[in-house]
């Protein structure tokens, strides 16, 4: 019997699967051509586990999920794709695995550093509900599922650059990266939406040793760039000015239009084009 070959989609959600009004409904077609294939769609993002949980309710996908910029892996308690005796941690009906530094370990490295030093700094885990909404624009709702966090902690720096210089220092020697965003800072280990990628693939391979896999990534930005390098296919979402990533795969795909109308469009073609 020769081998099986499979997809794996892996995609951002930003820009990509979601419009700028986090809609997903014009990518319905590509989305239905998916599930009835029986193709697993893995939702890979820097959004909490609680967002994305609340997101594939909606897309009614059964599959893994990559949290936190590829910091935590979860997959429903039921595909068998995690071992609940050596993964016993649980979000809901999700297994979760750690992939990378814990958020505790981060907190405990971040707020000593705070205390023994003066940094002036504060972030989700000092905040109450409301104030994480307040501060990020989120409804109430997604503000709560906002600060459920398993591997990251973003933090408003409320203090000078050059001490914000030291401060990474600091937690570099710890293994923690500050990557800088639209407003706060985000503390996080060395795992990106690329090492998510790989972890879950690593998932399916062992769950299903006979089938050969082949990863397709689909992403619009930066943060996307090593998880669209590290798959078999990239397809590439543009932006109303063009595309802002050029990922260095020579078969990489650009997409015809950006966010979700070109995401369905590139979803089908590529589903044409393997029958």
């Amino acid at each position: 019997m020769g081998t099986q070959k499979r997809l794996l989609v892996v995609t951002d959600l930003d820009a990509s699967l979601l419009d700028g009004d986090y809609s997903w409904k014009a990518a319905t077609p590509a989305l239905e051509r998916l599930r009835a294939l029986g193709i697993p769609l893995i939702l890979n993002s820097s959004k909490t586990l609680s967002e994305l949980i609340d997101l594939v309710d909606e897309l009614g996908l059964q599959s893994p999920l990559i949290a936190e910029n590829g910091g935590a892996i979860a997959a429903p308690a039921d595909s068998g794709l995690l071992d609940s005796n050596r993964t016993p941690d649980r979000a809901g009906d999700y297994l979760l695995k750690v992939n990378g530094l814990s958020r505790d370990f981060i907190l405990s490295v971040a707020h000593g550093l705070r205390e023994r030093f003066g940094f002036r700094f504060s972030g989700f885990a000092d905040w109450s509900d409301r104030q994480v909404a307040d501060r990020t624009g989120l409804p109430l709702t997604k503000a709560r599922l906002a600060k459920v966090r398993f591997a990251t902690e973003p933090i408003l720096w409320e203090d000078d650059e050059a001490r914000l210089a030291d401060f990474e220092r600091a937690l570099a020697k710890e293994g923690i990266r500050a990557l800088k965003g639209g407003r706060f800072v985000h503390l996080m280990g060395t795992a990106d939406k690329a090492d998510g990628l790989k972890a879950v693939l690593k998932l399916y391979r062992e769950a299903q040793p006979e089938a050969e896999w082949h990863t397709v990534a689909l992403g619009d930005s930066a943060n996307d760039l090593a998880m669209l390098e590290a798959a078999d296919i990239a397809i590439v979402i543009p932006h109303a000015d063009g595309p802002r990533i050029m990922p260095r795969k020579p078969t990489a795909i650009h997409a015809p239009a950006p966010a979700t109308r070109g995401w369905n469009k590139a979803v089908l073609a590529l589903l044409n084009q393997y029958g």
